[in-house]
């Protein structure tokens, strides 16, 4: 069984947030001010490890539901038969040598 569940609203508004603070600190990165200025980097790295922390805080069994939400994947059913699978793992009658 899985592990997962939907995060609340207040999970989904951390993670949201920690999106939004890891793509400005990884464009702040990119910004060519930072290489030549280190303080500007630091504070870019900064922001990606608060980003990160923030993540944190949200229960991993949230995360993973939300990203299993994400991604569009259907509710497990059951198959029938081994040509209904349509994956081509299980092929009838090629079970002997």
């Amino acid at each position: 069984m899985p592990n997962y569940r939907k995060p609340t609203d207040k999970e989904t508004e951390r993670l949201n947030k920690s999106r939004k603070m890891m793509a400005e600190g990884i464009e702040g990165e990119k910004d060519i001010f930072s290489k030549t200025m280190p303080t500007m980097a630091k504070a870019a790295r900064d922001e990606i490890r608060a980003a990160k922390a923030l993540r944190e805080t949200v229960p991993a069994s949230a995360r993973e539901g939300e990203a299993y939400q994400d991604a569009g994947y259907k509710h497990g059913g059951k198959v029938s038969s081994a040509s209904k699978r349509a994956d081509g793992i299980a092929v009838r009658g090629k079970t002997r040598a």
